[in-house]
């Protein structure tokens, strides 16, 4: 808004100064000088004038555009945030025997870990590798477009493009850290499968019938699904604060941008990401 006023300022200045030579218009007793004047002084406000109804119209056109690019971010950064958020939480809290949903009870939990807190589970645990090993080259791609796509990113702000950096090279490194931790062990009561769709590559990790969980994952890693894994001692306090530095961003970016994750009524129809 304050860009609008200082790009109208010059023609309301032309307004006002084109109103107090009309004003004086009176006080002229010369015809031919009155109508000089006059014309100087319609000039000055009606030409003003029309600069100032098409900046007031491109304005508000622009703000609606700003609204829907704004929609467009915040729903594509909902999905990513949601599939880190659970990403992460699959790595400290899984389970085995149920299905893995996240609420806010879980995300809450998970946000509030410090540094201390993951550095302690990542040097007890044993992280099964379904859940370390998703493949989550897809998102962090769609995350690298939006801070490439110059028609969308001029509409996040320094604050916002800052975090969305932040989440960017740390979800990068997470996954790339992955690639030096040591198997320790074998899961035998849980199995996995690939959905019956040529699509896609979805595998499902289920135990007994019961569905777990299901993720895509490159070819290379599908023989890790049920091992489980140790982070290498040298890398604990650097993923720590990794992670820690990750689910901060987001959930700085979550409040500033006021995602809803559990939020059923969504732009263009389509139902929120944990749906």
């Amino acid at each position: 808004m304050q860009k609008f006023y200082l790009r109208v300022l010059p023609y309301v200045i032309s307004l006002v100064v084109g109103a107090i030579i009309f004003a004086f218009v009176e006080y002229i007793e010369d015809a031919n000088w009155q109508n000089l004047v006059l014309n100087i002084s319609a000039g000055l406000i009606s030409v003003p004038f029309v600069f100032i109804c098409y900046e007031f119209i491109k304005n508000i056109s622009k703000g609606k555009i700003r609204n829907k690019v704004r929609d467009y971010v915040k729903f594509h950064s909902e999905k990513m945030f949601f599939s880190f958020l659970k990403y992460i939480y699959t790595w400290f809290y899984p389970t085995e025997k149920t299905s893995i949903v996240l609420d806010r009870v879980k995300v809450q939990r998970l946000l509030d870990l410090e540094v201390q807190d993951i550095e302690k589970m990542l040097t007890e645990k044993a992280l099964l590798g379904f859940f370390v090993y998703k493949d989550m080259a897809s998102i962090i791609t769609n995350l690298s477009d939006i801070l490439k796509d110059k028609n969308i990113n001029e509409y996040i702000n320094d604050s916002e493009m800052i975090h969305f950096m932040d989440i960017f090279r740390n979800s990068t490194l997470i996954v790339r850290e992955t690639v030096d931790f040591i198997m320790v062990g074998k899961n035998e009561s849980l199995n996995v499968e690939r959905e019956d769709n040529p699509h896609n590559s979805m595998y499902v990790l289920y135990f007994d019938k019961i569905r777990i969980d299901s993720g895509n994952f490159v070819d290379d890693e599908t023989s890790k699904l049920l091992l489980y894994f140790k982070v290498p001692t040298e890398l604990i306090e650097l993923l720590s604060h990794q992670i820690y530095d990750l689910l901060d961003d987001i959930n700085d970016l979550t409040k500033i941008m006021g995602i809803d994750y559990w939020n059923e009524d969504y732009p263009y129809g389509i139902k929120s990401p944990n749906q």
